[in-house]
């Protein structure tokens, strides 16, 4: 399916910048405290990453996670024990990390091509605006009524759960409504870390428990837009678009929506 991006290319690198800068770490440690130092450094950030994807598959519930978690365990397992003296004749140990290492390796890759763990929010940006040809004024600094709806609240917060699972938003539960946060690649650490709890600066989707429903899209995220699209259509979009998301979950068909998200031909990494 071809469809046309309303959005400008992603140049974004800040999904790579943790990466960066510890491989630049190592290099100074290694340059200043001998190869020991930085193999033991990398291998504690590899370790770093695993524990925080692990508490990534914890806070989303989305089990590919799993994956990564393995892959980051044993590639800094091989790479702590690593030894010159290994090579050619590498422990027991040392040969089964590696081994895992490579298929876990494997499976990320696969994981990331088929985007399993691909955090959806482009997508989300992408489908609100495909049917917005109108521009308008410009950004508006408020939430927008995004209409109503008669779903019950175990509906909302079992939708809550899949969005979750999926990487399409970051669901905050509370006593009277739940909020949907869709969210870039690279933008997730804070939430993730429990260090950003607050999601009025960013764009959402909120359903009350009476059926109101209020959008709120980031200025951030609104000049990403190629065109000063119409921002009350484009909140009025959203809202349709979660709405038709939770009618299709709701009919059980909810791989349908992963199918449209994955129909945007958005890039893995944006």
């Amino acid at each position: 399916m071809f469809s046309i991006h309303k959005l400008k290319a992603d140049h974004s690198i800040i999904g790579l910048v943790p990466a960066l800068v510890s491989l630049f770490i190592t290099a100074l440690i290694g340059i200043f405290f001998g190869r020991e130092a930085a193999f033991t450094f990398l291998a504690m950030v590899f370790w770093g990453f695993s524990v925080y994807t692990f508490i990534g598959f914890w806070r989303t519930g989305n089990k590919y996670f799993i994956v990564p978690v393995l892959y980051l365990f044993f590639a800094g397992f091989v790479i702590y024990f690593e030894d010159p003296s290994f090579r050619g004749n590498p422990p027991p140990a040392i040969a089964l990390a590696l081994l895992f290492t490579v298929v876990f390796l494997l499976g990320t890759i696969y994981l990331l091509l088929t985007k399993k763990v691909k955090w959806r929010g482009r997508e989300i940006l992408e489908m609100a605006a495909a049917p917005i040809e109108e521009t308008g004024d410009g950004y508006t600094n408020r939430p927008m009524p995004g209409g109503k709806t008669s779903f019950s609240k175990q509906q909302i917060v079992e939708f809550a759960e899949f969005a979750s699972r999926n990487l399409i938003a970051i669901p905050f539960i509370g006593d009277n409504k739940v909020v949907f946060v869709p969210l870039m690649m690279g933008r997730e650490f804070g939430y993730i870390l429990g260090l950003k709890k607050d999601y009025m600066d960013g764009t959402w989707v909120s359903f009350d428990f009476d059926g109101n429903v209020s959008v709120n899209i980031s200025h951030r995220d609104y000049m990403q837009y190629q065109e000063a699209l119409s921002f009350d259509q484009l909140c009025i979009s959203m809202g349709d678009l979660f709405i038709d998301f939770i009618e299709t979950f709701q009919r059980g068909d909810g791989v349908r929506i992963i199918d449209r998200m994955n129909s945007m031909h958005v890039g893995i990494f944006s």
